[in-house]
C-alpha cells in the first residue's frame, strides 16, 4: 500500500491550539477577538457588532478545537469531534460577566465543510499554500460581511487527505452573504477540480432560555 504524506505549508502552524485555553480566566473586555486561526485586524472579530447572547458564545468559541486535541476529527460525528456542549457551558459563563443571569435564547447556523484532496494536490505545497491563500482572503471578506462567530479547519490526514473545516454564524443568511463575496467564488471555481470529494453538513444550536441547555442537530433538508 502506498503511504502518501501531506504537504506542510505555515497555515497548518498552531491550528490545534486554542485561542484561549479553557483553564485561562474569563475575559469579556476585549473589543476585538481572534475567531480564526489567523492573526491579522482585518480577521479579527469586533465583539460590539454582536448582541449579548452571540456575544457570549463568540467569548466561549475562542476555545474551541478538536475535543482533547483529537487528530482524527475527521471521521467522526461533529459532536463527538468538537466540544459543543463545553462551549454553551463557558457561554453562560461569560453572559454572567456580561451581566446577564444567563444566555438569552438564540439560534445559531452551523456548517462543517468535509473534504478529500486529490493526491497530487494533498502532496504540494504550492497547491496546498493556494488553497490557504484563497482561504485566508475568503475569510476576510466573510468577517466583513458580519456575523460569523467562528470558524476553524483543520489539516488533511495523511492517509487518506481528509479534512474538515467549520464556521458557526449568527443564522444562515449571513452565511449566504458572507460566503458569496467574490475572492471566496473565483478561487473555488479555480480550484474545484483538486477536490476528489466535497461536503456540506448544515447544523442548528439553540441555546434554551434561562439556562435550561441547548439542542444541537442536523438542519431540516430543504
Amino acid at each position: 500500500m502506498t503511504q502518501h504524506h501531506t504537504a506542510h505549508i505555515d497555515d497548518d502552524e498552531g491550528l490545534f491550539q486554542p485561542v484561549r485555553e479553557f483553564s485561562k480566566s474569563l475575559d469579556a473586555s476585549p473589543k476585538y477577538i481572534r475567531s480564526s486561526p489567523y492573526h491579522e485586524q482585518e480577521h479579527l472579530l469586533q465583539l460590539d457588532t454582536l448582541d449579548l447572547g452571540y456575544k457570549a458564545l463568540a467569548l466561549a468559541l475562542q476555545s474551541f478545537v478538536p475535543v482533547n486535541g483529537n487528530k482524527d476529527y475527521q471521521y467522526e460525528e461533529y459532536e463527538k469531534a468538537f466540544p459543543v456542549k463545553e462551549t454553551v457551558e463557558r457561554a453562560q459563563e461569560y453572559a454572567k460577566i456580561l451581566g446577564e443571569e444567563s444566555v438569552p435564547e438564540l439560534k445559531v447556523y452551523v456548517i462543517a465543510f468535509r473534504s478529500i484532496l486529490h493526491i497530487d494536490v494533498q502532496e504540494s505545497v504550492e497547491k496546498r499554500q493556494k488553497l490557504a491563500d484563497i482561504d485566508k482572503g475568503s475569510h476576510t471578506e466573510a468577517n466583513i460581511s458580519g456575523g460569523l462567530l467562528k470558524y476553524w479547519f483543520g489539516t488533511p490526514d495523511d492517509e487518506n487527505a481528509k479534512n474538515l473545516a467549520t464556521c458557526w454564524w449568527t443564522d444562515r443568511q449571513a452565511a449566504v452573504v458572507g460566503g458569496g463575496g467574490k475572492t471566496h467564488r473565483q478561487g473555488m471555481a479555480l480550484v474545484k477540480g483538486w477536490f476528489k470529494h466535497w461536503q456540506v453538513e448544515e447544523y442548528e444550536l439553540h441555546i434554551l432560555p434561562n439556562g435550561e441547555g441547548y439542542s444541537f442537530g442536523p438542519v431540516a433538508k430543504r
